[in-house]
């Protein structure tokens, strides 16, 4: 299992690169997608996959939906999208699961934020009396909004 905010594909190994290559939030790069094999050779050793900050294909990712590009080049059979900020052909902020196993079944729900754009993924395996849950989601960056944002995925889990 592993969760992974791949920022959309955008390299950072210093602090100063979210100041420097913040542009790459909105506009395509050449480096996006050597990034993304990179990327996609890294999941190759995983099961499961829960990923942060994907683009589900726009302007800024040459129209590459991230979660199936990552899917498809990992090789894992199943894989979902929840777009929680959709801002057309500009930007399209994601969620997304990867799975070598199909899942029971696959919920989304928006988080309560003040601005709209959170989101979480519930996945369920195994039995259906008794199954793994697994939660999937990018919490707000202010405290208040994440202990909202964690009371209600609580609820949903409970």
């Amino acid at each position: 299992l592993l969760t992974y905010n791949i920022q959309v594909g955008i390299s950072t190994s210093a602090y100063r690169h979210y100041l420097t290559r913040s542009w790459q939030h909105f506009l395509p790069h050449a480096q996006r997608q050597t990034n993304l094999v990179k990327i996609a050779s890294l999941l190759e050793a995983y099961d499961v996959v829960a990923l942060q900050e994907v683009d589900g294909g726009s302007l800024r990712t040459g129209f590459v939906n991230q979660v199936e590009f990552l899917a498809k080049t990992a090789g894992f059979p199943f894989w979902y999208q929840q777009l929680n900020r959709n801002f057309g052909p500009i930007a399209q902020h994601s969620n997304g699961l990867l799975s070598r196993f199909c899942p029971l079944s696959v919920e989304e729900y928006p988080l309560p934020s003040l601005i709209p754009g959170r989101g979480v993924i519930v996945a369920k395996y195994g039995d259906e009396k008794d199954p793994i849950v697994l939660v999937i989601l990018h919490l707000s960056l202010s405290s208040a909004a994440q202990k909202a944002q964690l009371s209600f995925v609580k609820k949903l889990i409970d």
